[in-house]
């Protein structure tokens, strides 16, 4: 299960990145994550609770997954296309001269922030 190792990895980037912006509770988590990275959203998520819940930045915080599509784009068309089971042929001339745009990465966007909880407040902290 990758997904508790990706978890982990995660936690750290955004501790790390909490204490060098002097913030102490990190709401939400925004990622991206490509429709062929391999990642298995629902296990990540259970991965990042749990382990979130025993950081005292993160205890609260939840992952917010926008999912990328798998697109490549085709040399010798110009153009872009949706990439279907794992195949990088060009539906239009049948090329494979074919390069990756998105759909395999994995990646944190950036964190909503927010103040005590006695004291309120929200601020927004990007990657970056």
């Amino acid at each position: 299960m990758h997904e508790l190792a990706l978890a982990e990895s995660i936690i750290e980037v955004v501790e790390a990145r909490a204490e060098e912006c002097g913030v102490q509770r990190v709401r939400t988590v925004h990622l991206r994550v490509g429709e062929a990275s391999g990642v298995l959203v629902e296990a990540l998520q259970a991965a990042f609770a749990m382990l979130a819940s025993l950081s005292p930045v993160l205890a609260e915080a939840r992952l917010a997954i926008e999912i990328s599509p798998h697109r490549a784009w085709c040399e010798p068309c110009a153009s872009s296309f949706a990439v279907e089971d794992f195949i990088a042929r060009c539906p239009a001339c049948g090329t494979w001269s074919t390069r990756i745009l998105s759909g395999t990465e994995l990646q944190i966007l950036d964190m909503e922030v927010g103040a005590d909880t006695q004291q309120g407040g929200h601020e927004q902290a990007h990657n970056g």
